[in-house]
């Protein structure tokens, strides 16, 4: 808009033209018109949005070193571009040539410089870093979806792990390991039992690497010498296997249904040898006679669960076994013993604990087999009777790196495992580097809750700044996609650690020094302008 000012004068009319720009928001004198021909001052217009782009500058720059220390927060660009030019024609020739006067400058983009900015430790589990590309997703109460770097989450009163604005953490949630569903508020209430607590898990399967020791045949049986310890067993007897009946035994640990934890002894004793250059033992696995829910709980075959052989080489390595579980009530008769159930190669024995319930559990000592099936299994163990020969194998055969020995010394036991536990609380929660959230109970065993994915985007640049060291996807930063952190394109999650802004400060002293020169020579131009245009005014007098 223009508002004109005109004065007589001998030789005609004085205008003078006062225009407001939109953009500097002020009135700025622009020409004087002697006669009719305009003398425009575009010099005033060009020097006033110098100004103000170089202020829009200052901003940017003063906006960055207000944020050098907060976490998350990218560092800003402020570019610069020049304004439309005016088209001037030569007096000489109106129609030939093109000449161009410029108009003055203004902020073209202001854009987000999203590099890696540098980790800092953090104060809790829950502080969270991305290395490499990457966003968090964080919801709002209503659901209003925004993406951060900042990672500094805390749980509050409910459960929920928000950050400081008070937007929820996305996670996808984790069932028996696996994922369900898509990304949604990660909640976890230390008062919700569901979550807070982990059901008693029975054993299913005992893992055990032992040595044996001697070979001393201390029980022997003429007719089945290789179930004499069988044979032995007495479940009325407390113990029910004396000790002058085999030469070394371990206990291992079982947990029933209802998380309470039994001991399960297994025995050894020298049989006769199958193979030349093998060593054959026998072995008997049992439990406490007095915890027996089985149907021969308060008979001599009470606590019986399993009985075989064990074959070692000449390096006293564990090659191969046989398994036999009792059929019926009569668990001390050796007709009722048939060939365990191999499950996944692996012997099969039932336990029934009183008050516990029925569980099957497989025995691994470090052999299995290959085809899941026993070669040359007799009917019973009765069938076996002396000649060794008659025992089933598990050939073809698989060992492990680390299987059970019969080395001479005494017997000890390495290591062992069990996959049972009793019920436990949380205790803690950790975040491992794919972004999984895991919850460590009292039992010592662990969970996973939820799965933190990693957001990106086509580009980035098309994100809208929200404040807050949030953004929000535009149709130019294209859809949000998300994947596992650490996997192609997806940078890893690193847990007690804040990624600080990336504003470099030397950097930022140069620039500033910079727009504050132009800022000053584009004042100047304003002040000569206004100066010479004072002199022209003048003329008129």
């Amino acid at each position: 808009m223009y508002i004109v000012v005109q004065s007589a004068y001998a030789g005609g009319i004085w205008r003078v033209f006062l225009r407001q720009d939109m953009h500097v928001g002020a009135w700025f004198r622009l020409c004087f018109v002697p006669g009719e021909d305009v003398i425009m001052m575009h010099c005033l217009y060009a020097g006033a949005t110098g100004i103000k782009t170089h202020g829009e500058g200052l901003s940017t720059v003063a906006n960055n070193l207000a944020n050098v220390n907060t976490i998350g927060y990218k560092q800003q660009s402020a570019l610069f571009q020049d304004l439309m030019s005016q088209n001037l024609a030569s007096p000489l020739a109106p129609t030939q040539g093109l000449s161009q006067l410029g108009m003055g400058s203004a902020v073209g983009d202001v854009r987000t410089v999203f590099t890696q900015g540098p980790f800092e430790p953090g104060s809790s589990m829950t502080d969270l870093a991305l290395s490499g590309k990457g966003f968090f997703q964080v919801v709002s109460d209503d659901g209003v979806e925004h993406y951060t770097r900042a990672g500094n989450f805390r749980f509050d009163e409910q459960g929920y792990l928000r950050d400081p604005a008070g937007y929820t953490l996305s996670g996808i949630k984790m069932t028996n390991g696996q994922k369900s569903g898509t990304p949604s508020p990660i909640r976890i209430d230390m008062y919700d039992d569901a979550i807070a607590t982990v059901p008693a898990k029975v054993t299913s399967q005992i893992t055990a690497v032992m040595n044996i020791g001697s070979s001393d045949d201390r029980s022997t049986t003429a007719s089945d010498p290789y179930f004499s310890l069988l044979k032995s067993w007495n479940g009325l007897s407390t113990p029910p296997l004396g000790e002058g009946n085999y030469s070394s035994s371990q206990g291992l640990t079982v947990y029933d249904a209802s998380g309470k934890a039994h001991t399960v002894q297994i025995y050894f004793d020298g049989a006769p040898t199958v193979t030349q250059g093998k060593t054959t033992y026998e072995y008997v696995l049992g439990m406490n006679p007095g915890e027996d829910g089985s149907a021969a709980a308060g008979t001599a075959g009470a606590g019986l669960l399993m009985a075989g052989t064990l074959t070692f080489n000449s390096k006293g390595e564990l090659v191969d076994m046989s398994a036999f579980t009792p059929d019926g009530a009569d668990k001390t008769d050796l007709a009722s013993w048939t060939p365990a159930t191999l499950a996944n190669g692996l012997p099969q024995f039932t336990a029934s604990f009183a008050g516990g319930g029925t569980q099957n559990v497989t025995l691994d000592l470090g052999v299995q087999c290959v085809n899941n099936s026993w070669t040359g299994a007799p009917v019973s163990a009765a069938a076996v009777g002396a000649a060794g020969e008659n025992l089933p194998t598990l050939v073809p055969v698989e060992r492990d790196v680390s299987v059970t020995t019969a080395r001479s010394g005494g017997s000890a036991l390495y290591s062992s495992r069990q996959d049972g536990y009793p019920s436990g609380r949380i205790v803690n929660l950790n975040i491992t580097q794919d972004g999984i959230v895991e919850a460590q109970y009292s039992n010592n065993t662990t969970a996973s809750l939820y799965s933190i994915p990693v957001f990106r985007f086509t580009s980035e640049d098309g994100l809208r700044n929200e404040g807050m060291n949030h953004y929000s996807a535009t149709p130019d930063s294209g859809v949000a996609e998300y994947g596992d952190a650490g996997t192609s394109n997806y940078g890893t999650i690193v847990a007690n650690q804040l990624e600080s802004s990336n504003v470099d400060m030397s950097r930022e002293m140069v620039t500033m020094i910079t727009v504050q020169r132009g800022f000053q020579m584009n004042s100047k131009v304003l002040t000569t302008a206004d100066t010479m245009l004072q002199k022209a005014l003048e003329l008129k007098r």
